[in-house]
């Protein structure tokens, strides 16, 4: 225990973080990105469509600036010309590696290899389990034993990342860890006994979800003034136990909660994504940037983005938008985002809570200080409802039909639609508290 704190202050003393972030939770409607593929960063337009929102996931590697004639450090200092509050978190992953001799990753492979970390379906040695064809799976259990330096896997592997990215990217605000499962996704001998575990045991559970709580207590000691996020995408299923990750991220990615075959909207229905969601940001800490994200074929369906962002406005995530098309590497603008151009975060505060009943007609309805966001959930048929006066839609360049701009005091919703309405008077809200920066002092165990 002494050797491996020693070594977490001496990798503190060899890294200078810079910016320490205490993060204000922007107005509404709150934007995210993840754009992990097209890793184009270096042009201007990509950088301009990260900084739209609060939250930018980006996905570099060793070496990702040659030839771009920039660093990552000046690409999201050029982000935060353009939005100063953007945080732009690096993607990274611990649970397999690529086997390619050419990848940029090859040291850490090597390193996997060397140390026999490898998440085996027996033993220490023999097979390796592989999710993904190219990419043998690692053991991030606290089972991984300890290097020459006194480090298993999940101790190096936050060094390793540390020195790599955040040494000479100090502007990034954190990592974001790729697959935060509740259970490993392969049945694996985990604790590496002899004998296969299967993935769905509550041991295998409960070591794996040990694992990562280390990971982020490690990553946290050495990179105090950064937040954690992850991708979180299981987390809300309601037979989820997340005791052990309670507050343990201060945000994450909710994939496809909308617009696919395997979506939760789609298979199950609103509410029971709207409980998923809900669920998930419950057990986030910090400032809980939770990122509700949507994919759809198409950037011109403006009904199904409208109500995947009317969706999110029911509880207080990041609403993030990508196309099949562009997988991972689009972030197109909707007249929602802004009000048409007129300034992110529109609607101001939020004057009411995240909306847990039918407002009217089976329509969901939240209040803002400079408006309201509904949503008419799939299934609800084609409502129509009263507003009271001093209302007006966007008047927007998109769905003119919808966004006209015009006062209105009644709106007709399509089956699963949604819509925001500005106030044509704004109404007084009482200043919520800053979020606290995340924890600086976490005990490594």
């Amino acid at each position: 225990m002494m050797r491996r704190i020693v070594t977490v202050f001496a990798w503190l003393s060899l890294f200078t973080v810079g910016d320490v972030y205490a993060f204000d939770p922007p107005p509404y409607p709150r934007l995210a990105a993840s754009w992990v593929a097209n890793q184009h960063y270096q042009d201007p337009a990509i950088q301009k469509q990260l900084a739209r929102g609060s939250v930018a996931i980006i996905n570099t590697w060793p070496g990702w600036a040659n030839g771009t004639g920039t660093t990552l450090e000046q690409v999201i200092q050029n982000i935060h010309a353009i939005n100063p509050n953007t945080l732009v978190f690096e993607y990274m992953i611990m649970d397999s590696v690529s086997d390619s001799a050419s990848s940029p990753f090859r040291p850490v492979y090597n390193k996997v290899n060397q140390m026999n970390w490898w998440a085996y379906v027996s033993g220490t040695s023999g097979t390796i389990t592989s999710l993904n064809a190219g990419f043998p799976d690692i053991n991030t259990t606290q089972f991984t034993p300890p290097d020459s330096n006194g480090l298993n896997w999940i101790q190096w592997i936050g060094q390793w990342v540390t020195s790599t990215y955040m040494g000479p990217t100090p502007a990034l605000a954190g990592f974001c860890t790729d697959n935060i499962f509740v259970n490993p996704a392969v049945n694996a001998d985990w604790n590496r006994d002899g004998t296969t575990d299967l993935a769905n045991s509550a041991n295998a559970a409960k070591w794996y979800q040990t694992g990562y709580l280390q990971h982020f207590q490690n990553l946290r000691a050495l990179n105090p003034g950064k937040y954690e996020i992850g991708n979180i995408a299981r987390w809300g299923n309601p037979s989820s136990d997340l005791s052990i990750y309670q507050g343990m991220l201060d945000g994450g990615v909710l994939e496809g909660m909308i617009g696919q075959t395997w979506s939760i909207e789609t298979w199950a229905n609103w509410q029971a994504m709207m409980n998923w969601y809900r669920k998930t940001m419950a057990a986030l800490g910090g400032p809980q940037l939770g990122i509700f994200a949507q994919v759809d074929a198409s950037a011109s369906n403006y009904q199904a983005i409208r109500y995947g962002l009317a969706s999110t406005l029911m509880d207080n995530g990041y609403y993030q938008f990508g196309t099949l098309g562009g997988n991972g590497g689009d972030a197109p603008y909707f007249d929602e985002y802004d009000n048409a151009g007129k300034g992110i975060g529109y609607l101001g505060a939020a004057t009411s809570s995240p909306s847990l009943t039918a407002w009217q007609h089976g329509v969901y309805r939240r209040d803002f200080q400079n408006g309201i966001a509904l949503v008419n959930p799939r299934g609800n048929g084609q409502q129509t409802v009263q507003l009271e006066a001093g209302f007006r839609r966007i008047a927007g360049t998109q769905d003119k039909a919808v966004n006209n701009g015009q006062v209105t005091e009644t709106v007709t919703l399509n089956d699963r639609d949604g819509i925001i309405l500005l106030r044509t008077t704004a109404v007084p809200v009482t200043a919520a508290p800053a979020v606290p920066a995340p924890p600086q002092n976490i005990v490594v165990h």
